[in-house]
């Protein structure tokens, strides 16, 4: 998957005022997939699948926790985020889609973005910072671990198959348009 500028993004985040500011965007991201699936959780009809999301939802809000924690140690005050129009998009996608295939690969597309931010993020953090990531990431490998598990059986027709991967890119453009924009946030403050 795709971070366009991994590079500019490192050096931009490396203070760790701006590193702030990326927990504070994600912040609301969790808070706003917490909302999102948790809106879809009863429409989810598989037990197994309903438990995954609602663990999905519990540790999204954990992580906002963690991550707004960080973001206000740090000088930042998260509540004030607000996101660009591309960022709003993200949400605005997920809510158009009406089944769990098509939701859980929305996800997993997500996830593969956020799991390489993570990386990211981990390689410029300051030490206390790099702990909140660690425990950040240990769950969303459980999640991606899954998802992969998911589709292995429920992605069973090559039509199944295109049609998660084509969902999946979509996932990745909308993520590596917003980290374009949001890279020019973070360096302005």
């Amino acid at each position: 998957m795709s971070i366009r500028n991994s590079e500019e993004l490192k050096q931009v985040l490396s203070d760790p005022k701006k590193l702030a500011k990326a927990f504070s965007r994600h912040t609301y991201g969790m808070l706003a997939w917490v909302d999102l699936f948790g809106d879809k959780l009863k429409t989810i009809k598989g037990l197994d699948d309903k438990l995954v999301v609602a663990k999905v939802i519990a540790d999204n809000a954990k992580h906002a926790k963690l991550f707004s924690d960080r973001a206000r140690e740090l000088g930042e005050t998260p509540e004030t985020y607000k996101p660009p129009e591309i960022g709003q998009k993200i949400y605005d996608i997920l809510e158009t889609y009406d089944n769990t295939f098509d939701e859980f690969a929305y996800a997993w597309g997500s996830l593969i973005h956020f799991s390489a931010l993570l990386s990211l993020y981990h390689s410029v953090a300051d030490p206390q910072s790099q702990q909140v990531i660690e425990q950040v990431e240990d769950d969303v490998i459980g999640h991606l671990t899954y998802l992969e598990k998911y589709f292995e059986t429920n992605a069973d027709t090559p039509e199944k198959k295109e049609r998660a991967q084509e969902i999946i890119m979509v996932a990745d453009k909308i993520y590596a348009d917003r980290e374009d924009e949001e890279i020019n946030w973070y360096a302005a403050g």
